[in-house]
């Protein structure tokens, strides 16, 4: 058995112990790091200094980095990645408010009411508002801030709608009582 093991430990590591008694680093973790390389160069044949510059003015601009970014983030600038995360979370907190709006008017509000709790003296306050900008922005576009009424007043007028999932995982939608259309949903 001890044979075997030590038959094990010489196949996963380079043939020969490297000049000065240092260990060569397993195969498999080689390839890995290779691999990676490769990937943070990125399809467009970038060097990983410009893929890193790339990653960076994408965070600060308050862009979505892929999984892989953040990855490449956390490993390069731990210090940008803590940041990139605390925007990120503030940003999907006011996604998250956004879609219980109930008008453009209320939407412009809770943007307001974000943009306007980042204290001037935070040092991430600019990333911070650059991921408020875009999200918000990206909800202006969406079909969901489009079918909303522009003010309060108009809202109110309007059904209220009730989302319920059941016990098969299903949505299903109830209109609200009291109002003289009913809603059919085609099978």
């Amino acid at each position: 058995m001890n044979m075997d093991t030590n038959m094990m430990g010489k196949r996963k590591t380079a043939a020969s112990d490297m000049p000065g008694g240092k260990q060569q680093v397993p195969i498999e973790q080689q390839l890995m790091e290779y691999a990676r390389s490769i990937r943070e160069e990125g399809r467009r044949g970038e060097t990983k200094e410009a893929y890193a510059a790339r990653i960076y003015a994408k965070a600060r601009s308050g862009q979505r980095l892929t999984p892989d970014e953040m990855s490449f983030l956390a490993r390069t600038n731990p210090e940008l990645y803590r940041k990139v995360l605390r925007a990120q979370r503030i940003r999907r907190e006011m996604e998250s408010r956004l879609k219980n709006c109930r008008s453009k008017q209320e939407a412009q509000e809770v943007f307001s009411s974000f943009v306007e709790s980042i204290s001037e003296k935070d040092p991430d306050r600019d990333m911070i508002i650059q991921a408020l900008n875009q999200a918000f922005r990206e909800f202006q576009e969406s079909g969901e801030y489009q079918r909303l009424p522009d003010t309060e007043e108009e809202a109110e007028g309007r059904p209220g709608l009730e989302f319920v999932q059941n016990k098969n995982g299903y949505q299903e939608v109830y209109v609200a009582e009291g109002l003289v259309e009913a809603f059919a949903a085609d099978a």
